[in-house]
This record gives C-alpha cells, sequence and structure tokens, in this order.
C-alpha cells in the first residue's frame, strides 16, 4: 500500500458519510487503485499500487470484529507461522500479510508488535473491546500520523489524513517549528508542526481503549545480544552473508525491485546481496548523476558493478533546470516543512523508477550501522585480552590502527549538537529557549552506544518523509535492508574489531563479488553533495531571496541575508531552512484562506 487512513469512532457511533469523502480526498495524488471502505464506526481509504504486490492482498481486512488497514511488509513469515500455529504452521503458507496481522492480533492482544519484522504502519480495530492498536516498524520505515476529537481518531500514513477531521486544529505547534529551524527535523518523536496531528513513534505501540487517553509503550529496543565469537573469519562472513539475504528476499516478494547504486560500498553490497537472494526477481539498478552541479565518478563505478553483477542498469541524469522547476510549484509542497531542494530531486528521479518497480532498495546506513566503537567504549564491554588480541590481529593484518575515538571529544561534538549551535546565530533568543532539546536515547545502549544515538536520531523520520509517497508523488516504496532487526542483532554481538573498521564486514562478504575498486574505493566525502546545494539555492535567488515577516518572530532576518552573502556552504544550508520555511508558511495561510 502507498497511503491509507482511517476514521474510528471509539464510542461506535455512526461516523457523518461526508466524512468518507474527505478521507478519499486525503490520499495523495498518485495513480493506483482506490478502496474506500466501512460502515456505522468505521471509515477506511487505501492506495495501492497499479501493480497487484503480495503484501497489498485483503487490505483492508475485515475478519470478524477485526478490522485491519496500513502499509505493511511482514517479513520472517515461516517463523511468525510457526508461532501462532505450531502444530501446523503449513496451514498459513497462504495467509497475506494482513491476515497474519490479525491473527498476531488474536494471539498477543495489543502487544503483537512485539513479535513481528519488516516494513509496517498498521492498525487493527476491535469492536467487541473497543480497543484500537497502532503499530509502526523498528525504524520507522512507514509514516503513521493521529489526531483526536472527541471520540473520534484520525489516524494515517500522512498528516493529511489526520487533518480531515472536524476539530483538528490547524494551529502550528511554535517549539516543533523552531526545532525544525535549528536541526532541519522535528526532533521529538510524537510532535509534527501542527498541535494536533502528533506521530506514533518508531518502535512504539499505542493503544486506544474507550474514552481514556491513549497508551504509548515500545514494543522493539535495539539489541544486546550475546556476543558471538567464532574461530575462523569466514564464519562471520558465511552468517553475515546468511542475514543479509534473509533481509533481502524478504523485501523481493514483489516480484521487482530497483536498486540505487553510486558505487559505493553499501549500495554496491546490496545489489550483490538482491542478485544472489532471489535470482528469479527482476532487479534493475539506478544511478542519478549530477553533472552540471556535482561531477562525481559514481556513473564510472556503477557501471563497473552492474556489469560485474549482470544487472540491468541506468544511469539517470539529473538536469538541474528540471529539478529546479519543481520547486516553484507552492501547492505540491509537503504537509510540513522538508528540505525542498531534496523533495525536488525526488521527484525527478523517482517517477522513472516507479515506471519499473513498486519498490526500491536504499543502502543511506551503513555509516551508522557499521561505526566503531570507542576504544574505552569496548574496554567497557569486552575483555582486556580481548581487545588487545583484535587490536593486534587487526594491526598486524592491514599494517594500520584500530579506529581509536576519544570519548570526550563524542560527548562534546553531541553536547553541541544539543546546545547553542554555531550555525544558527539567527535564532532570536527567545526562540531558541523555545526549542526543545535535542532527544537522547535513554538508557545508553551498553555495546554500541554511537551507533544507537545515530541510528535513533530524529533526521531518520525526516528522510523517511521526504521519501514516502505522499510527498514524492510517485508509486514507489522505500526499503533499507541494513536496518533490519536482525541485522542489528549479528551486527551488535561481533567483534568491532575488525569487523567494523572501515566497513570490513562488507568488504569480506563481497571480496568475490564485487570489483576491486569498489572493495578499495574509500568512503567519498560530502563535499560535492553540499557544493550542489548551495548552488541550487543561489540559482533560486540566493541572498536575495525574498524573506517575509512570517518568520520574524523566530528568525533575525537581517542576520539570515548576511550568512546567505558570506557563502560559507554550511552556514548557507542552515540559513537557507529559513526560506523553505517562510515558503511553507505562506503555503499554509492560502490553504487556511
Amino acid at each position: 500500500m502507498l497511503a491509507f487512513g482511517a476514521l474510528i469512532d471509539l464510542s461506535l457511533a455512526p461516523l457523518a458519510p461526508e466524512l468518507t469523502a474527505r478521507l478519499r480526498q486525503s490520499l495523495p495524488a498518485i495513480p493506483g487503485r482506490v478502496s474506500i471502505s466501512g460502515s456505522g464506526e468505521v471509515a477506511l481509504a487505501q492506495l495501492a499500487d497499479h501493480r497487484p504486490l503480495p503484501f497489498d492482498a485483503e487490505l483492508p481486512l475485515s475478519d470478524g470484529h477485526l478490522r485491519v488497514a496500513g502499509t505493511l511488509r511482514i517479513d520472517a513469515r515461516e517463523a511468525l507461522r510457526a508461532a501462532l500455529t505450531p502444530e501446523s504452521p503449513r496451514t498459513l503458507d497462504a495467509a497475506s500479510d494482513a491476515r497474519l496481522v490479525a491473527l498476531a492480533y488474536r494471539r498477543w492482544s495489543d502487544r503483537l508488535a512485539e513479535h513481528l519484522i519488516g516494513d509496517y504502519a498498521f492498525i487493527v480495530w476491535d469492536r467487541v473491546a473497543r480497543r484500537l492498536v497502532c503499530a509502526r516498524d523498528p525504524h520507522g520505515n512507514r509514516q503513521l500520523f493521529w489526531g483526536r476529537a472527541g471520540s473520534v481518531v484520525a489516524v494515517g500514513s500522512s498528516i493529511e489524513v489526520v487533518r480531515v477531521l472536524p476539530g483538528v486544529s490547524s494551529e502550528l505547534h511554535e517549539p516543533s517549528l523552531v526545532g525544525l529551524l535549528r536541526d532541519g527535523w522535528v526532533n521529538e518523536a510524537e510532535r509534527t508542526v501542527f498541535c494536533d496531528v502528533l506521530r506514533v513513534p518508531a518502535a512504539h505501540t499505542m493503544v486506544f481503549e474507550g474514552n481514556t487517553a491513549p497508551a504509548l509503550r515500545r514494543h522493539w529496543d535495539f539489541p544486546v545480544p550475546a556476543a558471538i565469537r567464532y574461530r575462523r573469519d569466514d564464519d562471520y562472513v558465511a552468517h553475515f552473508t546468511e542475514v543479509l539475504r534473509s533481509a533481502m528476499r524478504d523485501r523481493l516478494r514483489a516480484g521487482a525491485a530497483a536498486v540505487f547504486l553510486s558505487g559505493g560500498m553499501d549500495s554496491s553490497t546490496l545489489a550483490a546481496a538482491a542478485q544472489r537472494a532471489a535470482p528469479g526477481v527482476s532487479l534493475r539498478a539506478f544511478t542519478m548523476t549530477y553533472p552540471t552541479l556535482a561531477p562525481s565518478d559514481d556513473d564510472t563505478l556503477s557501471v563497473e558493478v552492474a556489469r560485474r553483477l549482470g544487472l540491468a542498469h541506468e544511469v539517470l541524469d539529473l538536469d538541474h533546470t528540471r529539478v529546479l522547476s519543481h520547486l516553484d510549484h507552492l501547492d505540491s509542497l509537503p504537509s510540513q516543512p522538508l528540505d525542498d531542494s531534496d523533495l525536488a530531486l525526488a521527484r525527478e528521479s523517482l517517477v522513472p523508477v516507479a515506471a519499473f518497480a513498486p519498490i526500491a532498495i536504499y543502502g543511506e546506513d551503513g555509516d551508522w550501522l557499521l561505526q566503531a566503537p570507542t576504544l574505552l567504549g569496548q574496554l567497557r564491554t569486552q575483555p582486556l585480552t580481548e581487545v588487545i588480541g583484535s587490536w593486534s590481529r587487526h594491526w598486524w593484518r592491514t599494517g594500520r590502527r584500530p579506529w581509536v575515538g576519544l570519548e570526550w571529544r563524542d560527548r562534546l561534538r553531541r553536547w553541541r549538537h544539543g546546545g547553542d549551535r554555531a550555525g544558527t546565530p539567527w535564532l532570536r533568543d527567545g526562540a531558541r529557549r523555545m526549542a526543545p532539546p535535542a532527544p537522547r536515547t535513554s538508557p545508553e545502549h551498553p555495546l554500541r552506544p554511537r551507533n544507537v544515538r545515530a541510528l535513533s536520531s530524529p533526521l531518520w523520520d525526516a528522510l523517511y518523509e521526504s521519501l514516502a509517497p505522499a510527498n514524492t508523488l510517485a508509486p514507489l516504496l522505500h526499503t533499507l535492508p541494513l536496518v533490519d532487526p536482525r541485522i542489528f542483532a549479528f551486527v551488535f554481538a561481533i567483534p568491532p574489531v575488525p569487523w567494523c573498521q572501515n566497513k570490513q564486514l562488507l568488504r569480506a562478504a563481497m571480496r568475490d563479488e564485487l570489483p576491486s575498486t569498489v572493495l578499495a574505493r574509500a568512503k567519498t566525502p560530502l563535499d560535492g553533495y553540499i557544493e550542489a546545494r548551495v548552488t541550487r539555492w543561489r540559482r533560486l535567488g540566493g541572498a536575495e531571496a525574498p524573506i517575509s515577516d512570517r518568520v520574524a518572530p523566530w528568525v533575525d532576518i537581517a542576520a539570515v541575508r548576511g550568512i546567505l552573502r558570506s557563502g560559507a556552504p554550511y552556514e548557507v544550508i542552515d540559513a537557507w531552512r529559513v526560506l523553505q520555511v517562510d515558503r511553507w508558511l505562506s503555503r499554509e495561510e492560502g490553504r487556511r484562506a
């Protein structure tokens, strides 16, 4: 499913008929199959890809007194079937993902998400118990927003679904908006820029029962697995390869998938894993290049990888003129401020990808997954002899000293990120005090605190929201295999030296799969990407682009202009958020009028 929305009156009173029509209109304007259902206290709307997908079968589902709706893909189905029917799991071989969710609810009630793996945002409405269960996957790949007016709850994959409900205010939540100006995203997991529109955080279940306030509970957390120690390096590689292929097989049930291939280690690994995990699936690699704005060797390396793997491959040359044209249409801006330059790139690139496949595989997560812990962190979690032995072996084999990491520097960076950021001197003092502090992972993960802090960052919500069909306007669902819980469990259990040094785990697993040029390639810096964004913004008007008084309560506009004129890339990126928010506020004013 590309999008869904639901209106449910917890008191069982029938909904007004016009609400169903408004719910239908809240779905994004994407070609596809629309289903509208419901009666009495329930109204459901689902937008599916025009191509039948196995994950979408029976959605929305009516199963006795239960209703199931959402966007979902349930993984590890064999294990789930065995847990549901231990005596005869084969009887559920043909069960749809929606039906497995319904069966899981009947077995575990509102604890069902503790037993599910996949990318999902769904609801289960239990009419007999007058219980509404809303759940979101461990890393938040799928969006889930909600709001309430009296006994009626609106919930769905976009903010617009919630705003159809009379009684849901369009009043802005100033602290969240200021936090977005400061950081680039809304950094409170449950909030949006609207007071009455909230978000179910990643890895959480929200339960409504009767007229009581909803109960929010975390159903998954980053694992603290028992240590995995093998005698041979090849055993680590074999174990990782099998876990990765399992995660990939689950994602390739659609029969066709696109792989975004940059020629880097992460995307190349996923391309190889996809090719090997499901040989009967139609795969095509796509490489996005920006020859005018950010020249690179990505197209050369990606061609080499695709040829080596035998993958069909297409290079998308993104001309800046076409990309910038998307930014001129205020009516197509998202429901809350996002980086509109990134959104324009997504809209330009994803439409041709969606013409080939309904699923796109991204490799945005390897840097954080395989980030090495500091030396002090290793000493807190491993015996001294093990740390010394792994360091010595790595140094002897590679000639390189393992990354040490100075914890005090790490803590300083965290403090600076959550405190008074040097990049936003234009925020007024009152606004700075209003903005919520950067979130903290609590309690701190005992094995991989740096990894978990990075993987828990609110930037992931911003990324996933920018890739959602409601914002890209493309019938394409994203998936990031490296954030699969099964991969977390393995990577957090193995010795960080050597496997988390320079992505050694990926390089060892792919040593016979990928060209040597890719295996030896160092991490590509972001300088070209940053400069490209600055260049685009300058072509939109640069320092002289208009800024209205709408942002004046929070922003010193003269200070913003000074920074934009300076041309310093990172400062310009921070200051440009002011223009983005200003344009978005203009659209909101037009909508309300």
